[in-house]
């Protein structure tokens, strides 16, 4: 944690720096680095916001009757910030071209404006997934976006799973890992990537746990 918090600690510093003094020339691209500096802000704080987070203990009796499951606030600003800075690279392009009517120019015009409005529509896209429900848990059971309720009574093995991604190409031993809501649904394997979630594999395991000691104990089985 404390390598990564000084990594996007001198990106960001880099950042900004090259942000002040571009205002001076170019002032378009000076907001680029401006939102470049922003996003290593905003690594900063998830890097410390998941290490803080790991260390909650959920109680069974204070933890609420329903729990909400959401894309990571954090995640959404980073892509956000960074779809933004395509389309200010666009914008920017844009404003540069002296327009001439004749094929190529026509055709780079076109080009670029696709381009914006890709990743405009990608921005829109980030932001709606703000307030999207992704995973909802409560005594009667899991659901997963607008799928039906996977009912306690039917759900088996249920945990937080990790792979390890491994690339035939990849000469380096690094494997990045992949956290998984894991659980068997009348025999049906049900997987759900969780990384990009507002709550921590750590928290979940916690939640899973209490909610199926909870269901134990209802006498529902």
């Amino acid at each position: 944690m404390k390598f990564g918090i000084i990594f996007y600690t001198i990106l960001g510093i880099l950042a900004l720096s090259i942000g002040v003094y571009l205002l001076q020339y170019f002032f378009i691209l000076s907001i680029i680095f401006f939102i470049g500096a922003f996003i290593n802000g905003v690594f900063i704080y998830k890097e410390y916001n998941i290490h803080k987070s790991d260390k909650i203990e959920y109680d069974e009796n204070t933890l609420p009757d329903e729990i909400i499951i959401k894309y990571s606030r954090s995640g959404r600003i980073i892509a956000i910030s960074a779809y933004s800075i395509f389309v200010i690279l666009g914008i920017f392009f844009l404003s540069c071209i002296i327009i001439t009517f004749n094929f190529m120019t026509m055709f780079i015009v076109a080009l670029l404006t696709a381009f914006t409005i890709y990743f405009l529509a990608k921005v829109i896209l980030e932001i709606k997934k703000i307030s999207t429900v992704m995973i909802f848990i409560s005594g009667k059971g899991i659901q997963i976006k607008d799928n039906p309720t996977y009912l306690w009574n039917e759900i088996k093995l249920e945990k937080i799973i990790v792979k390890r991604l491994v690339s035939r190409e990849s000469k380096h031993n690094y494997q990045p890992e992949v956290n998984y809501l894991y659980f068997f649904h009348n025999n049906e394997k049900i997987e759900v990537n969780i990384d990009d979630f507002d709550i921590t594999d750590y928290q979940l395991a916690q939640v899973l746990k209490i909610f199926r000691i909870r269901h134990n104990n209802s006498g529902l089985l």
